[in-house]
């Protein structure tokens, strides 16, 4: 992708590679909301799991989540601050550690899948290192208490789907997709993705899959929406919106936070996710064309939607920002051949 750069666009891509490193050192400490893995009070983590006892007690999934968001100040309103029951019923059928097995096979499996669909794309040493970052990235799996955000499972199934739909195979990665989107409505952008290449390369019956999926969706949400509204009170906790317009450094301190980057001090953490980012330059055109448009999206939301509490939509973006750290040397070449141009 870089290497067919004109020497100007390259030195423009440096330039810009720069200013933005550089800007990272101007990055504020982070403010997030309510940690998702809770700070002594009543987080997100601890009303999903109270959600899903009560499900797995019989009470029915919308009286549990509408009574218990209500309790404890979390809006009911508009009907989407309800998650979709599919996570809630999972725990509720299989159990706290078995739900917990399953989400860390994903990850494993996502690993292996990328691994894989890189094999005919890039070398040995990159293969192995993409599918270390890939279990780096995700390593939030790792706790039992996390395996209860939306969130979570979403980006775990979308980088799944992601090198699934890149290797070829369209039926696993569909259902991937699938499953990611009745968790949690923010892997949409994803879909939509697959639509379009789908169109693009002329796929008529994946293209005619994806629309049934987003048709058969819709449904679902309208669905969702008439079992949520009923039981709204109207003195409910109301949403405050989305509209935070915290700009691009948010979209560094977030995934930094949500991440094993975490773990180096600000600012460096966020030059780090900066790197992760810059390195999908260097990816392989078919894994590129997927891992680039999702990752701006959710970047994209992060920067102009989200409220510091918010950050924890982050999530989405793992296990795949970090694989991004492999392609970095390749970009960096492709700059170097550009500019030798």
């Amino acid at each position: 992708m870089l290497a067919a750069l004109t020497r100007i666009q390259a030195l423009a891509v440096i330039a810009l590679i720069v200013a933005l490193a550089l800007a990272t050192l101007t990055i504020g400490p982070a403010q997030t909301g309510e940690a998702i893995s809770g700070d002594g009070r009543y987080s997100d983590v601890q009303l999903y799991h109270d959600i899903g006892n009560a499900v797995a007690g019989g009470e029915d999934y919308y009286h549990a989540a509408t009574r218990l968001q209500r309790a404890h100040g979390f809006p009911t309103s508009p009907f989407v601050t309800v998650r979709l029951p599919t996570l809630a019923w999972i725990e509720a059928a299989f159990g706290w550690r078995a739900t917990h097995g399953m989400l860390c096979a994903l990850l494993a499996a996502a690993a292996v899948a990328w691994f894989a669909m890189l094999r005919p794309l890039v070398g040995a040493g990159e293969r192995v290192a993409a599918m270390l970052l890939v279990l780096a990235g995700g390593a939030m799996v790792a706790s039992p208490g996390l395996s209860v955000s939306h969130e979570l499972w979403a980006g775990v199934l979308v980088a799944l789907a992601m090198a699934l739909r890149v290797k070829g195979l369209t039926v696993p990665a569909f259902i991937a997709a699938a499953l990611a989107l009745a968790i949690r409505e923010l892997a949409l952008p994803f879909v939509l993705l697959a639509g379009l290449w789908a169109w693009r390369s002329g796929r008529r019956a994946e293209l005619a899959a994806w629309a049934l999926l987003l048709a058969a969706y819709a449904i679902a949400l309208f669905l969702h929406r008439g079992a949520v509204e009923p039981l709204s009170l109207p003195d409910d906790a109301l949403s405050q919106g989305w509209g935070g317009l915290r700009g691009p450094g948010a979209v560094l301190q977030d995934i930094a936070d949500v991440t094993v980057l975490h773990l180096f001090p600000a600012p460096p953490s966020y030059l780090a996710v900066l790197l992760c980012l810059t390195g999908f330059l260097g990816a392989p055109v078919p894994l590129a064309r997927f891992a680039l448009p999702w990752l701006a999206t959710i970047a994209l939301l992060l920067a102009v939607f989200a409220r510091p509490v918010n950050f924890y939509w982050a999530i989405l973006t793992v296990p795949t920002v970090m694989v991004g750290l492999a392609f970095l040397p390749r970009a960096a070449r492709d700059l170097a051949k550009a500019l030798r141009r």
